[in-house]
């Protein structure tokens, strides 16, 4: 499915979440679609990351409720999986793999953009003189760029990023902003950060 062809709505109702006693997000609603970039902000441990979990389908609300509708058709959050691509500074990676063989498995699970191959990823990530490179040789920018790309660039119509700049120095964040003016539209984007340069693109940004 491709990411310009389908719209995705997301509804939650009342969502609250808790980890043991401790409840991380309250009675939060809130409606995502396509087209938009969202932002969502707040204090460490304010539930920034929980949330993209549960709108990703990977975390269940502990009350309330998150609906899907892609093309105005309702979808089980089983097949959402299929829908997203997103990247966080949490998720791990093979560090035994080189540069190119780390997007090449990746892109083997979530289709790559149409326009765009292996090679042309290198070069728009500026790494293409370090494809043979493992990724546990390569500085943490360059790691967070190769997980940008494994996100920016798949084939979904949902893209989550988690502190997207987080490694990158002032020079990587711009070419950030500049990929995500070109990779988002028509997408349905949510990017969780505390950083001003994460959220300088985001229509609405919500506090938690």
């Amino acid at each position: 499915m491709g990411a310009e062809a389908a719209r995705i709505d997301v509804q939650l109702d009342n969502v609250s979440k808790r980890f043991g006693r401790e409840w991380v997000i309250k009675q939060l609603s809130v409606h995502y679609s396509s087209g938009s970039i969202y932002g969502i902000q707040g204090r460490n441990g304010s539930g920034k990351s929980t949330l993209l979990r549960m709108l990703a389908g990977q975390l269940s609300p502990s009350r309330g409720q998150v609906s899907y509708t892609v093309d105005g058709q309702s979808i089980g959050v089983r097949d959402v999986y299929r829908l997203v691509s997103w990247t966080g500074p949490y998720l791990e990676i093979i560090e035994e793999l080189t540069v190119a063989e780390s997007l090449a498995f990746h892109f083997g699970l979530k289709p790559l953009l149409a326009e765009l191959t292996i090679e042309g990823v290198l070069d728009r990530i500026e790494l293409r003189d370090y494809r043979m490179r493992s990724l546990q040789d390569c500085s943490s920018g360059m790691r967070q760029r190769v997980l940008l790309a494994t996100a920016l660039y798949a084939d979904t119509p949902m893209l989550l990023l988690d502190e997207p700049t987080v490694t990158l120095d002032a020079a990587a964040a711009k070419w950030f902003a500049g990929e995500l003016k070109r990779y988002a539209p028509g997408r349905l984007t949510v990017v969780a950060s505390n950083d001003p340069r994460d959220l300088a693109s985001c229509t609405t940004v919500l506090t938690l």
